[in-house]
């Protein structure tokens, strides 16, 4: 909101925002003197609401700039218009909240929930006293320009025509959204879900795509000029009705220069002769869906920014491949050798990794020295890791919501910030592992 606009608001104060929390507490318990929170046109800025449960409060045009809401509740919460510039609202909840109109220009959201959540644009008219209206402010479009919504959940959100370029959407779950129209050009939408998405006439030019799930999504009229799709999750049938000018797409196999079958064969030579005879397997950015490498030797193989959805593993060797920001949906990496293996920002959302080794790798000819499995920021969502051995792995913000995690080996592994939502721990062994950060952990 203009600073000449924050004048028609009347300034509170700290003292006087907790005394109408705790009046609002009250009111959600059915408790007697309770009041709801009513900040309309209120001037609170850089104010502290952190960690509060303020649900189905009134805030609508507030000027709310740098206020810190970090992991409050704010569900069904009326912030039509309300000016949220740079305000910090780091896994806040705002789910069916009315967010029409909102400025969150540079707002972190960072694995806030806006799930069903209204984001469209809107405006606010007040009355003059000659009875004619005019709107508060003249930005009518709502806001998300430069903000941070990492991990955020956007699930069957409204959002119009909302404003987003350069921003951070890497790993938001979109799942089901309403982004007819929205702007998004030259955002990081890396790891992103849009299934079932509504896409049309939306602006995605220049984005990066990598590990983004587009299965089922509207492309109807959708600019993808100069986007990065390698290693993002599509039908072929998908971008039809989309502009795919200078996007970069990934590779067929009918792009090499010998069969599938012939390059892995020379792979094979390289490994066993130590890279005296034959050729190293490069599979970068190709399209390998569906593959079966059950039994192959790919040690050290390059498979990264690929699409491995739906492949199978069983029983291969993956130790010190590179398979980092790779998609492998729903893969089946069972009984697999994958020590040393680098993951980071890889998608494995329902693989399967049951008994799969991912301890470290010791280098031949040195003393002893180990390479760790690399998995830093990748998603293992769903995945069933049981019985697995990532004893020593680096798991540094990776995601294994609702993972199946019994029986594994995660002793002496890094997991700050790991998010652990929902997964099954029971008999995991977590001896000496650094657990800093980490979200959703439930031990038994």
């Amino acid at each position: 909101m203009k600073d000449e606009q924050k004048g028609t608001h009347e300034r509170v104060n700290q003292i006087w925002v907790d005394d109408a929390i705790a009046l609002h507490r009250k009111y959600l318990d059915g408790r007697n003197g309770g009041t709801r929170l009513f900040l309309s046109f209120k001037n609170a800025r850089k104010l502290k609401f952190s960690e509060q449960i303020l649900d189905t409060a009134e805030m609508v045009g507030a000027e709310l700039a740098e206020a810190n809401f970090k992991k409050t509740s704010l569900a069904r919460v009326n912030l039509f218009g309300a000016n949220l510039s740079n305000a910090d609202m780091r896994g806040c909840s705002l789910i069916k909240s009315d967010l029409r109109g909102v400025c969150l220009e540079n707002a972190d959201l960072e694995n806030a929930s806006l799930a069903a959540a209204d984001v469209r644009n809107g405006f606010i008219l007040i009355r003059k006293p000659d009875g004619t209206y005019v709107p508060v402010k003249n930005d009518e479009a709502t806001s998300f320009d430069g903000i941070n919504l990492k991990d955020a959940d956007l699930s069957d959100a409204k959002l119009g025509r909302v404003i987003g370029r350069r921003t951070n959407l890497t790993n938001v779950n979109f799942r089901n959204a309403d982004l007819t129209g929205a702007v998004m050009s030259n955002s990081d939408v890396s790891g992103s879900i849009f299934i079932g998405a509504n896409l049309t006439n939306a602006d995605f030019s220049g984005c990066v795509f990598h590990g983004a799930n587009l299965s089922g999504a509207m492309l109807n009229n959708t600019n993808l000029e100069g986007a990065d799709l390698t290693a993002a999750h599509f039908s072929n049938n998908d971008l039809g009705y989309a502009n795919t000018t200078n996007t970069s797409l990934p590779r067929s196999l009918d792009a090499l220069d010998h069969t599938l079958r012939e390059l892995l064969e020379s792979h094979l030579l390289w490994i066993n002769s130590l890279g005296q005879k034959g050729r190293q397997a490069d599979l970068t950015k190709y399209d390998l869906q569906a593959t079966d490498f059950a039994g192959i030797n790919l040690q050290a193989a390059e498979l990264s920014f690929s699409n491995l959805s739906n492949c199978t593993f069983l029983a291969s060797r993956l130790n010190m491949a590179n398979l980092s920001q790779a998609m492998a949906l729903n893969s089946d990496f069972s009984d697999t050798d994958m020590r040393g293996i680098k993951l980071e920002s890889a998608n494995l959302t329902g693989a399967s990794l049951r008994h799969a080794r991912l301890s470290p790798m010791v280098i031949l000819g040195t003393q002893g020295q180990k390479v760790a499995a690399n998995l830093k920021s990748s998603c293992l969502d769903q995945a069933d890791l049981e019985n697995a051995d990532l004893s020593h792995a680096d798991l540094t913000g990776a995601r294994i919501r609702l993972a199946n995690l019994t029986n594994t080996n995660l002793s002496h592994t890094k997991c700050l910030d790991v998010d652990f939502t929902g997964a099954d721990l029971r008999t995991a062994n977590l001896t000496g592992a650094d657990l800093r950060g980490c979200k959703g952990l439930i031990l038994p």
